[in-house]
């Protein structure tokens, strides 16, 4: 009887096991961290719907999709920043394309800073080289603007000049908030920015730059984006990556260097924060900045080992020593 008993338990016992492994074997993947995928990753899953994988999952090249009954996902293309819709099958290349390197400068395999961005250098300088904003377009219609000291100047003009409006200011200072009683930056428009070193009263040199405000429905679509990604309540690091993407797809410097460095003053340890925000810095034609976060992610590396990561930071490393040898004169 008692061995009757003992075979019924072991029975039940085992047939609740099979029960509860089939289950988790239908439960969908979380791959909602780029140090759980063992690949470059190409995109996440934005909307429910796949059968293998859950909401917030990063998909690799050549993976497959299975979407319920026939429908459709949104996914982010990290290539392009942008959601597009897709069904079932394996993830192509085509379905994200990668832009060419002769598609944008801002790359940082090309050696090139993005077109309209200078060489960032310390204090000393023969030229108030303008380094804020960092690049032509911007989300903000009232950007700040910032230059590196001139040796020996005492003020500083700062001039815009806009297809409806100009206007100028004179500071003692390095940066200049944008006047509140100024008209803001017309959206889809160019501006020209102009700013003089003055020894006394004589100009003694200047640099110029333009910005360029974003049309309001393709500044609308990339809100709409971020709002998705926030949506996903990812951890700070994975968000600002992915809003990273989104961004710099579009060259907006301005805004992914604010997230990333926000994440950085949390105190993040994740060596790939460090990187890309080198990468950025270095594109935005600050190779100084880039090179100090550089040397931060290479810290982190030797305690987090990640030979993919530690190859970026060693690449970038090595591009900011080549440009930093090459002839300062423009």
């Amino acid at each position: 009887m008692k061995n009757s008993t003992k075979f019924l338990v072991t029975l039940c016992f085992s047939f609740l096991l099979i029960k509860d492994t089939v289950l988790l074997a239908g439960v969908p993947l979380v791959r909602n961290k780029r140090n759980l995928v063992r690949c470059e990753p190409s995109g996440r899953i934005m909307s429910p719907g796949d059968k293998r994988f859950e909401v917030g999952s990063l998909i690799c090249d050549g993976e497959k999709l299975e979407v319920l009954n026939g429908g459709s996902i949104k996914f982010l293309c990290f290539s392009t920043g942008e959601v597009v819709g897709l069904s079932s099958g394996v993830l192509a290349s085509d379905k994200c394309a990668k832009p060419s390197s002769s598609d944008s400068a801002c790359r940082i395999d090309s050696r090139n800073f993005c077109q309209g961005t200078r060489k960032g250098g310390e204090a000393g300088n023969n030229e108030p080289t303008i380094i804020y904003p960092y690049h032509i377009p911007t989300l903000k219609p009232r950007p700040e603007v910032a230059w590196l000291p001139v040796a020996g100047a005492t003020s500083y003009e700062v001039r815009f000049e806009c297809h409806e409006f100009a206007w100028e200011r004179v500071v003692n200072q390095t940066r200049l908030a944008y006047p509140l009683e100024e008209k803001a930056l017309v959206s889809g428009q160019t501006c020209r920015i102009i700013v003089f070193a003055y020894k006394n009263d004589n100009v003694t040199s200047a640099d110029q730059s333009v910005v360029y405000l974003l049309p309001e429905d393709e500044a609308k679509r990339i809100k709409d984006v971020v709002e998705q990604i926030n949506q996903l309540k990812l951890s700070p690091d994975e968000t600002a990556l992915d809003l990273d993407a989104v961004f710099i797809s579009r060259n907006l410097f301005d805004e992914t260097l604010k997230e990333l460095n926000n994440v950085v003053a949390s105190g993040t340890k994740n060596p790939t924060i460090y990187r890309v925000l080198g990468d950025r810095y270095f594109q935005a034609g600050v190779p100084d900045k880039a090179k100090r976060q550089y040397l931060i992610a290479l810290q982190f590396l030797k305690t987090n080992r990640n030979p993919t990561e530690l190859r970026k930071v060693q690449e970038g490393l090595k591009i900011v020593d080549y440009y930093n040898q090459l002839p300062t004169s423009r």
